[in-house]
């Protein structure tokens, strides 16, 4: 457990995820192939969504894989890797760590403490997905290997909220377990800041492998 934490201490993972629903490159074949070019310039890890991807990136690179699932229903706040099910499918499909979600408000299937027990007793990792600090000063006290930014600015109490959350990596490097620094993550500046604020690892997706928003980003400063 604790040598895939250490093989991606410093390291930059790139998150391969279709955001936008009506993307061409949704498919897993398409997404595990932007992962594996990202690892031509250096990444040392990726995240996914999806066993499907999953599976095909673990056959291509032997680097570690972190495995989400979301989960399409509408009506609860939790939606990153939520059944057994979805637990059991990455840990097939060879993932190294599972990210769930781990912030405050409802979901739709068991519990941060009863996944993260399912992620241990396969030998997996846990990294829980937080917004603030007493979410993950619960999740570390329910399991969680790693707290990771990720939903900073994604939930109710944090809407607006300045990412990537710098200060909050602060607050969390007491805790004893990593802090992965995630969310907002678009500039070599950032990913300095990430690690010197005491990131152990530094998550980046969509500047990297999301084409329709790095190309509005640019069209939106075209003058006039």
């Amino acid at each position: 457990m604790t040598d895939v934490i250490a093989r991606l201490a410093r390291k930059l993972i790139v998150s391969s995820q279709a955001m936008n629903p009506l993307s061409p490159l949704r498919a897993p074949e398409t997404l595990s192939l932007l992962a594996q070019a990202a690892a031509l310039g250096g990444a040392g890890g990726f995240r996914v969504d999806g066993a499907a991807v999953a599976r095909l990136l673990k056959t291509a690179s032997p680097l570690p894989v972190i495995g989400i699932v979301k989960d399409e229903r509408k009506g609860f706040d939790n939606y990153i890797t939520t059944s057994l099910e979805d637990v059991a499918n990455l840990l097939d499909a060879g993932v190294e760590i599972v990210a769930i979600q781990a912030t405050e408000g409802t979901r739709p299937g068991p519990s941060f403490a009863a996944l993260a027990r399912a992620v241990h007793a396969r030998g997996g990792v846990v990294m829980a997905d937080i917004a603030t600090r007493a979410e993950a000063v619960l999740a570390v006290a329910q399991g969680a290997d790693i707290v990771a930014t990720t939903m900073v600015g994604h939930t109710r109490q944090t809407q607006g909220a300045h990412r990537p959350p710098l200060d909050l990596v602060a607050e969390l490097l007491d805790l004893k377990v990593p802090v992965f620094v995630e969310g907002g993550v678009w500039t070599p500046e950032h990913v300095r800041e990430s690690f010197a604020a005491g990131a152990h690892a530094v998550v980046c997706g969509s500047a990297i492998t999301a084409p329709d928003i790095i190309t509005s980003r640019l069209v939106a400063a075209i003058p006039g």
